[in-house]
């Protein structure tokens, strides 16, 4: 009889260390996405709002306060240039966004600081790829790009 019970106890231990993997694996998730498939970042206002629609990007966060982040974003573009909108309003940091076309051919890179509206260079129509790259940034950013 004590030998059950010591195979049971066995089989519990296996049991609960299998479901605390289990649970670990489906709760763990990638902690550097979001649901608009990109990078989420760190420092306050960690959670950009992102509107990714064919021939229309849109990258807006308010209320940053040492805001850093990596990463871009892939986005469909039926045109062959891009129509760059950068209105920020930066205390302190600093940072780049990044236009890559179809081929990942840079068409527009620029300072998140520089303030107006911007065409990128022309490449191939398709999935078109924008990186959104502030350091460190506190304010507010809205970054939008079209198809031009």
């Amino acid at each position: 009889m004590e030998g059950g019970h010591i195979m049971t106890g066995l089989f519990l231990r296996q049991f609960a260390v299998m479901l605390l993997v289990l649970l670990t694996v489906a709760c763990s998730g990638d902690p550097e996405s979001n649901p608009a498939g990109g990078p989420t970042g760190t420092g306050v206002g960690s959670d950009p709002q992102i509107a990714n629609n064919t021939d229309d990007f849109q990258w807006q966060l308010s209320g940053a306060n040492n805001f850093s982040t990596g990463g871009g974003y892939s986005w469909r573009n039926t045109g062959t240039a891009a129509r760059v909108n950068i209105s920020n309003s930066i205390s302190s940091g600093s940072g780049t966004v990044l236009v890559l076309d179809a081929t990942g051919r840079t068409v527009w890179s620029g300072s998140l600081t520089n303030n107006g509206t911007f065409t990128s260079q022309s490449g191939p129509t398709g999935d078109w790829r924008v990186e959104v790259l502030p350091s460190g940034v506190s304010g507010s950013m809205n970054i939008r790009v079209q198809k031009d």
